[in-house]
């Protein structure tokens, strides 16, 4: 086992908000041993930030903020789209150190948001799963995702004015989401590819 090339100091949730969504109410109330709600065709809306902490003698340290928002509105285009039981918003907030000498594997915020917002993603994924097991519903699990296109040499395009949107496709991976305090600097919005 070796450290990561990033260090989580610090991860908080501005906001948990999981609730019914009665227009999109199972039939009968799922048996959970049969099967979990992986989101699979449901549109989950992301959004991702970073900005900068004071400076570190240990290395460069980094605020990112992830959001998380499924709110069930119709996608136009978007025929086989699917529609989650659960109204979720959430927020996390999470206080990077990138250590000397790991900028050898990359620039130091790409480090920090790629690595930072997997391990918020997995914060939120957690939550959902827990609270959503003691709800009427049932539980539901987020995917799995990686967060490689958020690297600044993969994005060079303008900055998002808002939530960004993807539909989550059986196969893919959802999109971090963050906004970091302090003047955020924004990526570019992106799809899930199926």
């Amino acid at each position: 086992m070796k450290p990561s090339p990033i260090q989580l100091l610090r991860l908080t949730f501005k906001r948990v908000s999981i609730e019914l969504d009665p227009a999109n109410q199972p039939a009968q109330i799922p048996n959970p041993l049969e099967g979990v709600l992986t989101f699979d065709g449901v549109t989950v809306n992301t959004e991702v930030g970073i900005g900068d902490a004071p400076p570190q003698d240990g290395g460069s340290m980094f605020f990112l903020e992830l959001r998380l928002l499924v709110d069930n509105r119709v996608q136009p285009g978007a025929p086989q789209q699917k529609f989650s039981p659960y109204l979720i918003d959430i927020a996390a907030e999470a206080i990077i150190l990138v250590p000397k000498g790991a900028e050898k594997l990359g620039p130091p915020e790409d480090l920090a948001i790629v690595n930072g917002a997997g391990l918020m993603w997995s914060a939120i994924r957690e939550q959902v799963l827990n609270l959503t097991s003691r709800m009427r519903a049932g539980p539901v699990m987020l995917p799995t995702v990686h967060f490689h296109d958020l690297k600044s040499t993969a994005q060079r395009s303008p900055q998002p004015t808002g939530l960004e949107e993807a539909q989550v496709a059986p196969a893919a991976a959802a999109a971090a989401v963050a906004q970091a305090a302090q003047a955020p600097r924004r990526r570019a919005p992106r799809k899930l590819a199926g």
